[in-house]
């Protein structure tokens, strides 16, 4: 029967015979149609009879409906229990939808409830009920009104209901997915759609990596703005870090890897489940989300590096920027989200400098910086591996930290960050260095562009060298590019010398044409080649271009091919082809002869550096230097004559020095060629052949003897001083110098070389001094007496060893002991090498000495000698042998220890280990050894402090504490603050402060090292003791206000040391307010994360919120009272006095940033407003901090008041004074207004906190200030501003009026009620100062000066008496105009407030109000 009961209307159907159609469902039964759906459920054509059994039932008839709805219920039943396919489901469902608009409100209730009913039992086959639920709800919204089990509502209220109870059942993990469907066909609120992604967020942590791409797409989807999108991001980076990252980085940080564990998932699944996930991002927002949305929403994560600088956030950000979705058509510099990571990357690194300065820094963090460096290797390696959907953006962000201004962090880890990438990835290379390369040329002023091309040069040397038409195209703009910027960018060539010939060849093509170009150009050239030369081995010498031409003598010495090259080039010749190209540019560099001084300077400098690192250069430098360094020294041929003192030999002048219009031209510097000729035959003695030297070595010998033995001509020193005769005393200043090296270098223990030091020297300090006579005499030659070419550095070497360690292996002994007592050689010495030590610091970018292993190998060589030899022992040098020497040693020290650490600051560690044998010889380390040596001097200063003999008193003796000081701060700032040492430096500080009395006041920097040690180790209230102590110094404006609790009593706060010491300690202050600004836009941020994650992790965020303003509360309170002590200090006018009024400001501006932070997303049930910690920062900072800040202010006002009282009538100068007052209160109103903002912040948190309503009982409110005006005068000149002057006077007869209603206001005052009750009751202000005579004669001083009036609306009435009679419009008029010139010309309107105010000296005083 049922068989045939289908058929029947199927047929009926087909024939669109509805009539008989219907006649047939009428007359069958609902067993029947019922079976009969069962039975077709499971069959593939159940649609055709579904469709056409709701067709037969008629709307109309009520017997019916009620045989559809059993068919419905039978239907939606059968679902739970007839397997079928998905897409017959969805077709039956669908067909359902057409006639849910015909069914009762209780047939619907029921579909709803039993969908529910359906997600409940949680089937992963049965999801019907995510089509159905939506429509059936929509239908039931459009209902007016409903009855639903016999409660009435609206259909909006159904759905509302329906929604919540959704959200708050239990959702199975095997239906989330669809779940996700349901609720996007849903419509929901904004509040509603957050609440699902909440819900979700929470859910999504149980599943699968291959559940999750399906759900994420179906949130995405769901997500309408970024504040909703942020919601998924944030469950997916805690999934992924949980199951995946955390693992992994563990792994990286360990050495070991545990392969015995077993994972829940692997490795390969939750890749391909992010990358999955990150294309449904990146397709899901392309059209509905702009860059500039997300940037709006992530701004509140600014301040929280941790939360987006991780692998998943970091990709999922990118994905979504224009330049990852475009790379090809996109603008990096439109980019708004590249910007923003870099300045959350910046913050992150910012924090890592916050924990290693601060203890409360530290803590407050609670956690441990990003490296991300680490997460940039995570994703090279998944970029590797196949994940390419974030390659364009990743680059383009490190492009973005590189361009970064001012931050050598940023762009030291982008360069870091393509190094690496460069060599996973080498097929973007050649894009990566061409657009490196066009930026290196536009923006000349940023150096990190040079610097990462040489970067990439040195680590991916054959990668770069491809690069060979990017590369052509920059050496083509050295020729018009600054000398000094093509040096730069000519680095990251350097190592791409020694692999491709063409590069070579190119550059010298470049190089040969620059010589032909201007001074700086040709500069660069000389730079260029002796860069080449540095390079040059048998290996890369071959020429590879047939054209080349030379100026050698040899004709086209390397104008072969490379086929002839080799062909000619064999074992008894191998260096063939290195000398050809040798000569060739030998040959070039040999008309810097005939050029300038400064170009023959460079070609010694540069040739010199060459040498030193390719010794096969030396017989072709020599032969190439020989004829040019003969022709200086007029004296006969070996051969010709013998080598005595009696053989002519002099110096032609005529080659060092010119006369041009009366002015002195300097051709050459003979001491800077002769000790670059020293150098070379030094090297040249190593393997002595190629080269016939013998001639040079004689000349250098003879003019040695000469200059020994007084036997050659020197300049006459006697006045008058020309420019002609200082510039040849300077020459031969720099010849002796020259000949000092030479002798050094020469000098062996098998030789008497060292012997010529000492005369030499004094011939040196004679013609020195007469220089400096000279210069004395004639003030136009002192530009001569400054020219000095001291010895190079590595000479400086030989000199500290040669006079400092006991054996030496160039030199015996008896020869050093001499050299060692001369006093004056060993101060030259010290101090010429702590010049050489502090003009590494001021070297040009381009010599890349920040890289250079040699400069610092000579620096710690220089170091430990000083260090070894004279700083461990200072105490018996200073006593023994010669306090400016001990003090010059110093000096040296800590040019050294800031050169380190100025130029070589990642490896600063390593110049400490390489001077400081601590740890091999088990004895104490440098700062141990330097605080030592502190004590011992301030023992000896002690002792001696009554007599003649004090170290402090000598003018080196009072410098070496302080140059002590200085090198031990900077090992102090190396010191991490996990060290034991760190412990032992504050330690040993405070307890230096505590003993000793400085009287340098020089020495004032030990207060600031001790600041930042103390911060650095110890956490607590310090800086306000620091205060109490100044005021014991400087005095206290009120002595009620002293707190009586003990100080640290530092002997070195003295009157001389107050200055450096209130500077230091602003410092201090200011920056521990900005680190509390930080952490308060860091807690906005947190409050705002607390928003947004689920409930599961809510209560954990919370919690740290908590703690984080807890933190901040405390250290506030810390300020506060350290800055309630400095306002109850005397501190004089001027720049302190500023410096204070700034804090205030500044303390003003954290707090009210606090109370906002508070008052933002204030809730009642919250506990916001009500932590102790934050009303107890109220009861510091409501009250007695303004009370002292109003004292504060009448102390600077009656001090400008009684500095002008000082000087007579006749003298005083108006408008002088006038700008001082302007000057000395311009801060006053900003600090007001800063307090006045505050307390309106505080009002407005305590009337939202209805139960927390006496915060603002803490507060304290301002005075009452007024003004007696005399509005005639005020209207007379206000008109003659507004004309023409600018000059404002007072007429002497308003003077004598206001003199005549100052009587009669005493007369009134008299007549004041006595008690305070009866000033009320009348209307009189409250005063609680009422002292006595002096505090009243103080107070009218400051009141003449400002016209300030303390009055109350009783008094009113006597104030418009005093107007003169003026009417009130009259009166108001003039207010208006005032006001008017206040806000358009303030200038003008202070110096029209200060003629106009009446000079009535009324005691000011402070009137109370109650909230």
């Amino acid at each position: 029967m049922s068989s045939k009961l289908d058929v029947r209307v199927c047929k009926l159907g087909e024939k669109n015979q509805t009539e008989e159609l219907r006649e047939l469902i009428r007359n069958t039964s609902i067993k029947e149609l019922t079976t009969t759906l069962k039975a077709k459920l499971s069959r593939s054509d159940c649609i055709n009879f579904w469709n056409y059994l709701l067709l037969a039932c008629d709307t109309n008839n009520a017997e019916t409906r009620e045989k559809r709805f059993a068919c419905v219920r039978c239907f939606l039943d059968g679902l739970r229990t007839v397997e079928m396919s998905y897409k017959l489901s969805v077709d039956l469902i669908t067909r359902l939808h057409q006639d849910l608009s015909t069914y009762s409100s209780d047939e619907l209730n029921w579909m709803l409830e039993h969908c529910v009913d359906d997600m409940r039992a949680g089937d992963a086959k049965c999801v019907a009920w995510k089509d159905l639920l939506p429509e059936t709800l929509l239908v039931l919204i459009a209902k007016p009104r409903l009855v639903i089990n016999g409660i009435a509502m609206a259909g909006n209220e159904l759905r509302d209901s329906t929604v919540r109870n959704l959200c708050t059942m239990r959702w199975p993990t095997t239906i989330l997915t669809p779940i996700a469907d349901m609720f996007i066909m849903l419509k929901l609120s904004n509040a509603e759609r957050v609440t699902v992604l909440n819900k979700f967020s929470g859910a999504l942590q149980e599943l699968s990596p291959m559940e999750l791409p399906a759900l994420c797409y179906q949130l995405f989807s769901m997500c309408n703005s970024a504040a909703q999108l942020i919601i998924p991001l944030l469950a997916l980076e805690k999934y992924f870090h949980r199951n995946y990252y955390k693992r992994l980085f563990s792994d990286m940080c360990s050495n070991s890897t545990d392969f015995d564990s077993i994972d829940a998932y692997s490795d390969k699944e939750l890749r391909e489940a992010e990358e999955t996930v990150l294309h449904h991002l990146n397709y899901c927002t392309m059209y509905l989300l702009s860059e500039q949305h997300v940037a709006i929403m992530l701004r509140n994560f600014l301040h929280m590096p941790d939360a987006i600088l991780t692998p998943f956030m970091l990709s999922a950000i990118i994905s979504m920027t224009a330049v990852n979705r475009d790379p090809e058509s996109a603008r990096s510099s439109s980019c708004i989200l590249l910007p923003f990571l870099r300045n959350v990357i910046k913050h992150n690194e910012d924090e890592r400098t916050l924990a290693d300065y601060s203890v409360w820094c530290r803590d407050t963090l609670q956690r441990q910086p990003v490296d991300l460096l680490q997460v940039f290797t995570v994703l090279i390696d998944q970029n590797k591996d196949g994940k390419d959907v974030i390659t364009p953006g990743l680059v383009n962000l490190a492009f973005t930290l590189l361009k970064a201004h001012n931050s050598p962090k940023l762009n030291t880890m982008a360069i870091t960050f393509l190094t690496k990438f460069i060599r996973r990835r080498f097929m973007f290379g050649q894009g990566i260095i061409k657009r490196i390369a066009e930026w290196m040329v536009v923006d000349q002023e940023q150096n990190q562009f040079s610097e990462c091309l040489t970067m990439l040069s040195v680590a991916d040397t054959y990668t770069v060298s491809e690069c060979l038409e990017t590369i052509t195209t920059v050496m083509e703009d050295f020729l018009w590019l600054p000398g000094e910027q093509s040096m730069r960018m000519m680095n990251f060539i350097l190592p791409l010398l020694k692999l491709s010939n063409r590069v070579r060849d190119a550059l010298i093509d470049v190089l040969r044409k620059a010589m032909t170009k201007d001074f700086r150009t040709r500069r660069m050239a000389i730079f260029g080649f002796c860069m080449i030369l540095k390079q040059l081995n048998n290996s890369n010498s071959v020429r590879q271009s047939q054209n080349a031409s030379s100026f050698c003598t040899q004709h086209n010495i390397s104008g072969y091919s490379m086929m002839t090259q080799s062909s000619l080039g064999n074992r008894s010749n191998p260096q063939r082809n290195f000398d050809m190209l040798t000569l060739e540019i030998i040959g070039i560099l040999r008309s810097c002869f005939d050029q300038q001084l400064d170009i023959r300077r460079t070609l010694y400098e540069n040739l010199q550096r060459a040498v030193e690192l390719n010794a096969k250069l030396v017989p072709h430098v020599l032969q190439f230097v020989d004829f040019h360094l003969r022709s200086f020294f007029d004296t006969p041929p070996a051969d010709e004559v013998g080598d005595d003192l009696d053989t002519r030999f002099a110096i032609n002048y005529d080659q060092l020095l010119g006369s041009k219009e009366e002015q002195v031209e300097l051709k050459d510097n003979l001491g800077c060629l002769v000790q670059f000729v020293s150098h070379c035959l030094t090297v040249f003695e190593r393997a002595p052949s190629g080269c016939d030297v013998r001639e040079m070595q004689r000349l250098l010998t003879l003019c040695t003897q000469r200059v020994v033995a007084n036997r050659l001509h020197l300049e006459d020193t006697s006045p008058p001083a020309t420019h002609m005769k200082c510039a040849r005393i300077q020459q031969e200043l720099n010849l002796i110098e020259a000949l000092i090296s030479h002798s050094i270098l020469c000098s062996k223990p098998n030789n008497d070389a060292i012997k010529q030091i000492l005369p030499l020297f004094k011939q040196h300090q004679k013609l020195l001094k007469a220089l400096q006579s000279l210069a004395d005499s004639s003030k136009k030659t002192q530009k001569h007496s400054k020219q000095s070419t001291a010895n190079d550095s590595t000479v400086n070497v030989n000199l500290l060893h040669l006079l400092h360690d006991d054996l030496v292996p160039f030199a015996s002994a008896d020869n050093t002991t001499q050299l060692r007592s001369y006093e004056p050689l060993v101060r030259y010495v010290l101090e010429i090498t702590a010049q050489k030590v502090h003009a590494i610091r001021d070297e040009p970018d381009y010599k890349q000495l920040s890289y250079s292993k040699r400069t610092l190998k000579l620096v710690t060589d220089i170091t430990k000698v000083i260090y070894e030899r004279c700083i461990r022992r200072l105490p018996d040098l200073w006593r023994n042998f010669d306090l400016e020497s001990a003090s010059l040693a110093a000096k040296c020290f800590m040019e050294c220890v800031r050169t380190a650490h100025e130029t070589y600051a990642k490896r600063f560690k390593e110049f400490v280990k390489g001077f400081d044998m601590a740890t091999i010889n088990k004895s104490k380390e440098v700062t141990y050894v330097l605080q030592s040596v502190l004590d011992q001097y301030m023992k000896e200063d002690a002792s001696n402090n009554e007599s003649a003999e004090a170290l402090s008193d000598d003018r080196h003796g009072a410098k070496l504490p302080v140059f002590l000081l200085e090198a031990l701060e900077i090992l102090y700032d190396h010191i991490g603050y996990g060290e034991r040492a760190a412990i032992d430096s504050y330690t040993w500080l405070l307890e230096f402060c505590q003993t000793w009395e400085l009287r340098n006041p020089a020495m004032g920097v030990l207060h600031r090292i001790l600041f930042a040690q103390r911060q650095k180790t110890h956490s607590g209230p310090f800086f306000d003791a620091i205060a109490r102590q100044l005021g014991q110094v400087l005095g206290t404006q009120n002595d009620d206000n002293e707190n009586p609790q003990s100080n640290y009593g530092l002997k070195t706060l003295d009157i001389n040391t107050t200055g450096t010491c209130l500077q230091y300690m602003y410092a201090v202050v200011q920056k521990q307010l900005e680190d509390v600004d930080y952490f308060i836009i860091k807690a906005n941020n947190m409050k705002y994360k607390c928003s947004i994650v689920p409930e599961s992790d809510r209560l954990y965020y919370r919690g740290n919120l908590e703690t984080l303003e807890g933190s901040i509360c405390t250290q506030l309170i810390l300020i506060t009272r350290t800055l309630l002590e400095l306002t109850n200090v005397c501190i004089p006018l001027g720049s302190h006095m500023d410096g204070l009024m700034k804090l205030l400001i500044q303390l003003y501006t954290c707090l009210k940033n606090l109370a906002r932070h508070y008052l933002v997303g204030y809730t009642t049930d919250a506990s916001n407003g009500k932590s102790i910690k934050f009303e107890q920062l109220l009861k510091n900072v409501g009250k007695p901090l303004p009370a002292n800040i109003y004292q504060l202010i009448s102390y600077v006002e009656y001090n400008i008041l009684d500095d002008q009282s000082k000087e007579p009538a006749t003298k005083r100068k108006p408008q002088a004074e006038r700008a001082k007052v302007l000057r000395e209160t311009r801060l006053i109103p900003k600090v007001i207004l800063a307090i006045e903002n505050f307390n309106k912040h505080i009002i407005l948190l305590s009337k939202k906190a209805k139960t927390n309503d006496r915060l603002a009982n803490y507060l304290h409110f301002g005075a009452v200030r007024d003004f007696n005006i005399q509005s005639g005068d005020l209207k007379a000149v206000i008109e003659r501003t507004y004309s023409h002057s600018s000059q404002i006077e007072v007429s002497d007869s308003n003077i004598e009026a206001v003199e005549d209603e100052e009587e009669e206001e005493q007369q009134q005052e008299q007549q004041k009620p006595d008690s305070d009750d009866e000033r009320s009751s009348v209307g009189y202000p409250i005063n609680d100062d009422d002292d006595d005579d002096e505090e009243e004669a103080a107070a009218a001083a400051v009141q003449e000066a400002t016209g300030n009036h303390t009055q109350s609306p009783a008094t009113t009435t006597r104030s418009q008496q005093r107007c003169g009679g003026v009417s009130a419009q009259t009166f108001l008029d003039c207010w208006l105009e005032m006001l008017l010139l206040l806000l358009f010309n303030p200038l003008s309107s202070c110096l029209v407030l200060v003629a106009a105010l009446g000079v009535k000296g009324q005691r000011a005083s402070v009137q109370r109000q109650e909230a």
